[in-house]
């Protein structure tokens, strides 16, 4: 039996893990993973259908995003080598993990935090050191300053998830001034907030960018991402990436997008809008807290347990995150903003709940 085999094929840090998954209960509203729900209209589809009808099939894709790399670093005002592309930003952690961890390296993040920071390093048997976060989710400085001085890698969500709060920069500089290590900044929802990092790299040569297009870019079911980072480092990091990992449609996209700059500022400007209302809106009513965001998502608290809350939701068409196994998210779930139409939903369907 093959079963009786595994355990020499594959490697224990993999062994101990469990099987990264999301609910796929099939809702007719979805707002459970904290993607853009706004769609490309239909007009720049068919002029991006245009471009890829003309793109050359049967030859592979430009080695490493090369010309996504240099439009990227004409919109950063950066050298192109200081860019790698990915597949989402997820690949690229992958390969800076990859990189740099070996068995018994210290990772340092925060909790609650994005659970593939520590998932992918202990992969590479790196031991986890968590900085909690306070009660009301703010960053402890002291204790992650201290613990980030032990680290090969600090990761650092900005803004973080799930719990949408915004670090001052001067905190991240903190950091990187106090470690010897890495510290790789995912900025996954910087679209929302403003408030970039990528100014300290120039200034700092241990820090490591990490962006998508799958979120406020509405690109999702694309994959694309990049790191911004010392060009020294850019080319090392490139090594753990497979060649040719970036196809040509979606790198086409990125280059579509980024010659529709208005329509993404319009799309932001959408979300962060009816985030607001939302959010004012709910914590209206008695006994529910909509956390303060600044991202497409936010935390909400209600009368009902997270379970019962996700459960009676879903139960009327609508998918959460139900976090309540998440450090210090014991009473909450998580809500990405959806259309106006979609949150008016929401909002009856809480309201009705109580």
């Amino acid at each position: 039996m093959i079963e009786s085999k595994i355990n020499g094929w594959i490697r224990k840090e993999i062994l101990n893990q469990s099987l990264y998954t999301v609910n796929n209960l099939n809702t007719p509203i979805k707002l459970n993973q904290n993607e853009s729900p706004i769609d490309w209209p239909k007009d720049i589809k068919k002029q991006f259908l245009l471009y890829l009808h003309d793109c050359v099939w049967n030859r592979y894709p430009e080695i490493n995003g090369e010309n996504l790399r240099k439009k990227l670093a004409r919109k950063f005002h950066l050298s192109k080598n200081q860019i790698i592309i990915g597949k989402g930003s997820n690949e690229v952690i992958q390969a800076i993990t990859t990189a740099t961890l070996s068995s018994g390296d210290i990772v340092c993040h925060l909790s609650p935090t994005f659970a593939l920071y520590s998932l992918l390093s202990q992969h590479r048997g790196a031991k986890i050191i968590q900085s909690k976060l306070d009660y009301e989710f703010n960053v402890v400085l002291d204790d992650l300053i201290n613990k980030s001085a032990m680290a090969k890698l600090t990761f650092i969500a900005n803004p973080n998830s799930p719990t949408g709060k915004l670090l001052p920069i001067e905190i991240v500089k903190k950091v990187a001034e106090q470690t010897s290590g890495l510290v790789i900044v995912d900025e996954a929802y910087i679209d929302f907030s403003g408030g970039s990092a990528i100014p300290l790299i120039e200034q700092f040569e241990n820090i490591i960018i990490t962006r998508t297009f799958s979120k406020a870019w509405s690109l999702a079911s694309f994959r694309l991402g990049y790191g911004i980072m010392h060009n020294s480092l850019a080319l090392e990091i490139q090594k753990c990436m497979l060649p040719f990992n970036i196809d040509s449609p979606s790198a086409l996209a990125g280059h579509f997008l980024l010659d529709h700059m208005d329509h993404i500022k319009k799309t932001i400007s959408a979300i962060v809008d009816e985030r607001e209302k939302l959010a004012i809106k709910l914590n209206a009513l008695h006994g529910v807290k909509a956390w303060s965001s600044r991202t497409n998502f936010f935390m909400l608290e209600t009368p009902l347990s997270p379970s019962v809350t996700f459960r009676k939701l879903a139960e009327n068409g609508i998918l959460v995150r139900d976090i309540s196994s998440y450090p210090l998210c014991e009473k909450v779930i998580r809500v990405t903003v959806g259309t106006a139409k979609e949150n008016k939903r929401l909002y009856k369907i809480i309201t009705n709940l109580l």
